[in-house]
């Protein structure tokens, strides 16, 4: 059976802008030892799945820094402070491809990569 690790420790390391990175210290249910992890502390995303009435899925290119390649994607961005998730899609959606819409739904929320991320990530 699993079983939830205890922290015994959580520093935050360093910050840059967008997101931080924290080591914490925590104790093994099974052996007792302990160990470090980093985190990487983030503000929660969203992405956006437009779709125009004619259903065409709006997408948009991108160069990204990370891959180093033009990349495809379905818009996307970081929830500002004091802003809604469904506020930062709507804001994301004008920015990156001039589209609004009227009618929101949300069809997910999940935490893009529980090993490493602390935020979660919605889906308009």
């Amino acid at each position: 059976m699993v079983k939830p690790w205890q922290c015994i420790r959580s520093q935050r390391k360093k910050s840059y802008q967008i997101f931080s990175v924290r080591t914490d210290t925590a104790i093994s249910p099974r052996t007792n030892k302990s160990h470090d992890f980093y985190v990487i502390e983030s503000r929660d995303w969203i992405n956006i799945i437009p779709i125009t009435p004619d259903e065409q899925v709006v997408m948009v290119k991108q160069y990204r820094h990370g891959s180093r390649e033009i990349t495809l994607e379905i818009p996307g961005g970081i929830v500002d402070p004091g802003e809604t998730p469904q506020g930062a899609a709507a804001r994301e959606l004008l920015e990156e491809t001039g589209y609004q819409s009227e009618n929101w739904g949300q069809i997910g929320e999940l935490n893009p990569n529980p090993a490493l991320f602390s935020n979660r990530c919605f889906t308009f």
